[in-house]
Order: structure tokens, then C-alpha cells, then sequence
């Protein structure tokens, strides 16, 4: 074999050598903390986003429960239905409530009271076991106040809105539009659905005039004005 042949055998595997070793080569310095700085603002970026789903997953947890203490209420409100038909406007559907608010839309804290007792009992909430918080909303009774449509015998005993907690740090569960979600439906954007008069101004409601009952406090805070405050603050800003 001839020299030039060999030499050129030679420069040929160096060729292959060199451009396995280039292959082969890891990061440099520079590209590593290019790649790290990538992937933390990354983690900046999807960190809130992954906590809320975590969030969420927990208080989902407790849907069966905001779940059987709806449909618990309805059944109640049906069973009212049954035994006192349409009442006279201003009258509540409810009447047993142990404190109402001040607001003038006629809201009632009827926690502990046999009707509210009854639901909860029912839905297996009871002992120990009772929600922090639950309330529901169905078309209201009370005096008119603003411009609504007149609220139907129906109405007045059907749930259309409900907010659930199960302890006092876990998220709130909202009851509209025949589902439930951990976004709070008051609110379309920036903007309030509902008006002072828990008159909905908007949606597949718009119009209705909504009355409030609470079957579970344990919030230690009045209807009277301190628990509506504590509602608006904690929950309906989120």
C-alpha cells in the first residue's frame, strides 16, 4: 500500500474521530445556565397556574358534599311547597329564621332552626360534620324594591344560586346555572350581575330577584351585617 494511500486512511479516521467527540460533547458552562434561566421563568410563568389547579382539586373534594346539601335544601323547599303553597309577598318561604338582615331584601340566617336541621340531617351533614358555610338563594318574597320581574310561586321555592365552604380555610364552592365551579358567578369580568337588590342583571336570570337563606354558620358572624360584610370581602372579590 503506497504512503499517500495510508496518509489519507489516516486523515480520514482522525476526520471520524473528531466528529464523534463533537457529537459526544456536553453542555458548556454558558448553555447550562441558559437552559436553567429558561426553565425558572418557566416555573414563574406556571407556578400560580399549577397551584390553582392543586387548589382546586381539593375543594373539588368536597363537591358530593355541596352536592347533597343542595339537593337536600331543594327537597325541603319542595316539602314547604307542598305544605304551604304560594305565601303572601314579604312573607318568607321560610318562615323560623332566628335573625334577618338589615339590608331591606329580607336575607335570614335560619342556621339551627328545625328546617335547617332537617336539610342538613339529610345530606348526612350533621354532628360535627356540618359545613362552615352554606346558603342558598331562591326567587324572592320580599317587598318590591326596584325593577324586577315579578318573582313566580315556583321561583320562590327553587334554588338558583348556592355557596359552599366545608371548613373555615377551604375554597368556596358556587352553585349557578344548573353547576357548580370554584369562580364565583356574581361576577362577569370586572362587572357585578347581581345588584343591591339581588336583582340578576344579567345571563339566563336577568331579572330575577333572588332572597337568601343560610342553613349552616359557623362563621361566628351576624346576618345582620358583619357575616354579608365578611361574604362580600372574602368571597365575592376573589
Amino acid at each position: 500500500m503506497h504512503k499517500t494511500e495510508l496518509t489519507s486512511r489516516k486523515e480520514t479516521v482522525m476526520k471520524r474521530h473528531d466528529a464523534s467527540y463533537s457529537k459526544n460533547k456536553g453542555f458548556t458552562l454558558v448553555e447550562l445556565i441558559v437552559v436553567l434561566v429558561i426553565l425558572a421563568i418557566l416555573a414563574a410563568i406556571l407556578a400560580p397556574t399549577l397551584l390553582g389547579y392543586i387548589d382546586e382539586a381539593k375543594v373539588k373534594r368536597y363537591l358530593p358534599n355541596a352536592q347533597a346539601c343542595k339537593d337536600a335544601a331543594q327537597a325541603a323547599f319542595v316539602e314547604q311547597y307542598a305544605r304551604n303553597g304560594d305565601v303572601e309577598v314579604g312573607t318568607p318561604v321560610v318562615p323560623d329564621a332566628h335573625e334577618k338582615s338589615t339590608s331591606g331584601n329580607e336575607d335570614q340566617d335560619i342556621s339551627k332552626t328545625a328546617f335547617a336541621e332537617s336539610v342538613l340531617n339529610y345530606a348526612g351533614m350533621n354532628g360535627n360534620n356540618k359545613p362552615y358555610l352554606f346558603m342558598v338563594a331562591v326567587g324572592s318574597n320580599a317587598k318590591t324594591k326596584g325593577t324586577y320581574e315579578p318573582t313566580s310561586a315556583y321561583d320562590k321555592y327553587t334554588i338558583f344560586y348556592c355557596v359552599y365552604m366545608e371548613k373555615k380555610d377551604t375554597m368556596p364552592l358556587y352553585y349557578y346555572n344548573n353547576e357548580w365551579s370554584t369562580r364565583n358567578p356574581r361576577q362577569e369580568g370586572l362587572a357585578n350581575i347581581f345588584d343591591a337588590n339581588n336583582i340578576v342583571l344579567s345571563g339566563p336570570l336577568k331579572g330575577k330577584r333572588l332572597q337568601y337563606y343560610v342553613i349552616a354558620n359557623q362563621t361566628g358572624k351576624s346576618i345582620k351585617g358583619s357575616l354579608w360584610n365578611w361574604i362580600k370581602k372574602e368571597l365575592y372579590e376573589q
